[in-house]
């Protein structure tokens, strides 16, 4: 009888240990992950264009901000970043993520309602408040002596964002009464806001005070304002059915030092001018 159950128990053991193991086997890891891992690579979408200090190719390698945070989430996950700058908006760096495309989209993103319906966004690694950047003669001749908080909360003219973009989306948002002017890119608006096709420049305020580092003549013409109400998170878009791959770019973006401002920003950006010019 004791033979009889000994046996049994060592059948029930044997058999405890088959399933534990092909539980394991199953239960490799989340399939948003493993999709990623058995691939070897991670792609990221980013804009075609150059953003420094964001990214930007220096001496034919991708460097800058975006493309540190893109390197830190691929090393989290032990596989290689492969970047996709096909994307000729904003708006279609998102794109590439909803449809899957892309895992992740790390573009100096700003989060919006609209694409928070299509893509999930990361906490935010760094946070810009918005800016206008006016035509001084413009704003002499329409706000005519009133309170200059009035005359933005009350903004009537006309307001130049790049296409495709957040701030589009912000701009009908913060300025309804204002018409919205889209240009193809921040130079052609900051352009149309020099001669007068537009009476102000709509962006972050990085972007804003980067025009006068660049153009310092462009300040007899043209005067920043900033907005401390208005705040854009610059945040990492991550296809929306991927829950863990989300969780592991927050972890990697908390674990950094600290979230970055405009101060921060602008700081990168004046190195990597400095060290262009070195060259």
């Amino acid at each position: 009888m004791f033979g009889v159950f000994k046996n049994l128990l060592t059948v029930v053991v044997v058999t405890s240990l088959s399933f534990c193991a092909t539980f394991a086997e199953a239960q490799v890891g989340p399939p948003d992950i493993e999709s990623i891992t058995k691939q070897g690579y991670i792609v990221v979408a980013m804009l075609g264009s150059d953003n420094a200090p964001f990214f930007s190719v220096k001496d034919g390698e991708l460097v800058g901000i975006d493309v540190d945070l893109a390197k830190s989430i691929a090393a989290d996950l032990g596989v290689q970043p492969r970047f996709d700058r096909s994307a000729k908006s904003f708006d279609e760096v998102i794109e590439l993520v909803r449809s899957g495309k892309a895992d992740i989209g790390v573009s100096k993103l700003s989060r919006t309602g609209a694409r928070a319906r299509v893509v999930a966004f990361s906490n935010p690694y760094v946070t810009l408040r918005h800016a206008l950047l006016f035509n001084r003669l413009k704003l002499a001749q329409q706000a005519q002596g009133m309170d200059l908080g009035d005359y933005i909360r009350h903004f009537h003219g006309t307001l130049g964002v790049i296409e495709k973009s957040a701030y589009e989306t912000f701009a009908k948002s913060y300025f309804p009464e204002g018409k919205i002017v889209s240009l193809k890119n921040w130079d052609a608006v900051i352009d149309a806001t020099l001669n007068g096709t537009v009476d102000a420049a709509y962006r972050d305020e990085f972007a804003v005070r980067a025009v006068a580092f660049d153009k310092p003549e462009t300040s007899i013409q043209l005067r920043a304002i900033t907005i401390n109400d208005a705040r854009s998170a610059i945040s990492v878009a991550v296809e929306w059915n991927k829950p863990m791959l989300l969780a592991i770019v927050n972890q990697v973006i908390d674990d950094r030092p600290s979230k970055m401002n405009a101060d921060d920003v602008m700081g990168l950006y004046r190195a990597s001018i400095a060290t262009a010019e070195a060259h």
